[in-house]
């Protein structure tokens, strides 16, 4: 009943936070005319109807809402007057450019298999045997339940039940996930704060946010890596305290083995920040393919912040949270850069935000057919089970798939 609960409540937050942004957006063409008096801006048109030619050309083809006059307008933005064309949701997804979309699309491909290395690798440097093509197949089905199956059996513990069934050892194939979840948002954290110190003028509210994050988990690495500050805290003594001492501490002892890997945590770090360039690029080639005209710098930083944020499971699959994100935030910067879009990005950037989320249940979609070659396909009763058991992890016997 409670997990019913929250998938409702889950369910509710992203609709209300949907609801909220499409409230902000043009969702029919229109165009409004302004002058400059003085140092005000006042608008002298607003008229809505149908765009008949790409929004983004020099020139566009209008036709006023209940007349059959077809009007041409030039876009201008000067110091005395300002012509800006303001399209509808659908308009901005039908203009898209269909081959820089693809090689933003591309980029996603390129992410997930990286990422399903890294994973292998906190596997394979933690005995647990799972071939890299396993690795692989396990990310996409892991994907897949991400994005078009969310729920409370997400992905991740979906890539953990999986490894558990595989090896016979729950907490290692639990936390070999945890880490590699934490890595890949250490590494967006990374790639935004180095962005930000040469720009820190433009980001600097969320600059404080990502450095303070990232001074909070070295300080909590270094605590949990630490034999000195281990032995200061009697981390020991207190786990054994704690309800659930017995699970704890395997999962303490299955984190404190890398402690003997932190070179190569190091390097698949900094692998991962590169990955994420990739992946902020292929945002950014999406944006442009639907007429967004911000700085990729702008993309280094937000995109980053956005998708740690969607990482918290307040809503299935981030959705709401990510679209409300992706226009606060990139409004927000094209009215700091004074960006001729600012007026039109709510649009723009719940565009892009709907668009590049629909585009990853797409490529998910290659995890289902993953999932078809499984032959075992868990219901949500069994990976709670299996998760949630007390009994020592070696009691697991191993199964094939």
């Amino acid at each position: 009943m409670r997990k019913h609960i929250v998938n409702v409540l889950k369910i509710l937050v992203a609709v209300v936070l949907v609801w909220f942004v499409l409230s902000k957006v043009e969702l029919q063409d229109r165009y409004a005319t302004k002058i400059a008096r003085g140092e005000t801006w006042v608008q002298t048109g607003d008229f809505t109807g149908r765009i008949l030619t790409p929004w983004k050309a020099e020139s566009v083809q209008f036709q006023k809402e209940g007349s059959e006059q077809v009007e041409t307008l030039v876009p201008i933005h000067d110091e005395e007057r300002i012509l800006e064309i303001r399209p509808g949701l659908l308009t901005v997804v039908k203009d898209l450019d269909v081959g820089i979309f693809l090689l933003g699309a591309l980029c996603f491909l390129f992410v997930a298999c990286f990422s399903a290395l890294r994973w292998w690798w906190l596997l394979h440097v933690n005995d647990l045997n799972v071939s890299t093509g396993m690795a692989i197949r396990l990310t996409w089905i892991g994907i897949f339940f991400s994005n078009v199956v969310p729920g409370i059996t997400g992905g991740d513990v979906i890539k953990a039940f999986y490894v558990a069934r595989l090896t016979g050892h729950r907490t290692r194939s639990i936390v070999s996930v945890i880490v590699d979840r934490i890595l890949g948002l250490i590494a967006l954290a990374l790639l935004a704060a180095v962005v930000v110190i040469f720009n820190f003028a433009d980001f600097r509210e969320i600059g404080y946010a990502i450095y303070a994050g990232l001074i909070a988990l070295m300080l909590g690495t270094t605590c949990m890596f630490s034999r000195r500050i281990r032995s200061m805290l009697k981390l020991d003594a207190l786990l054994e305290k704690l309800p659930l001492s017995g699970l704890l501490k395997k999962i303490d002892q299955a984190i404190y083995f890398y402690r003997g890997h932190l070179k190569g945590i190091f390097l698949w770090l900094l692998a991962s920040s590169l990955n994420h360039l990739l992946a902020v690029l292929g945002v950014w080639l999406i944006g442009t393919s639907l007429g967004l005209k911000l700085p990729l710098v702008g993309y280094l930083v937000l995109v980053p912040v956005i998708n740690i944020a969607s990482a918290v499971p307040i809503a299935p699959a981030g959705w709401g949270v990510g679209e409300y994100l992706f226009q606060k935030f990139f409004t927000d910067y094209a009215i700091r850069i004074g960006s001729a879009q600012a007026t039109i990005m709510p649009t723009l950037a719940l565009t892009l935000s709907l668009v590049y989320r629909l585009h990853l249940m797409l490529w998910s979609l290659l995890g289902a057919v993953f999932l078809a070659f499984q032959k075992s396909r868990p219901t949500e009763a069994q990976v709670t089970a299996l998760m949630e058991e007390s009994d020592d992890e070696d009691d697991l016997q191993p199964e094939g798939t």
